[in-house]
C-alpha cells in the first residue's frame, strides 16, 4: 500500500467503525497473521488511526 493508501483506509476505518475501529483493526490483522504483507500494511493503518485519532498532523 502507498502511504496514502495507509490514510485513505484509516480515514474510512474511522467514519465506519468510530469507537469500534480497534476492534475491527484487531480482527483483520488477526485474519491475516499469515500474510506478512498484509500485517505490515494493517500496523500502518493502525498508526494512521491513532495520528488521526490524535488530531496531529499526516506524514
Amino acid at each position: 500500500m502507498t502511504d496514502r493508501e495507509v490514510w485513505i483506509v484509516a480515514g474510512d476505518i474511522m467514519a465506519e467503525y468510530g469507537d469500534q475501529t480497534t476492534d475491527y483493526i484487531i480482527d483483520r490483522v488477526t485474519d491475516a497473521l499469515g500474510d506478512r504483507v498484509a500485517v505490515d500494511d494493517w500496523r500502518r493503518i493502525a498508526s494512521a488511526v491513532d495520528v488521526i485519532a490524535a488530531g496531529g498532523p499526516r506524514c
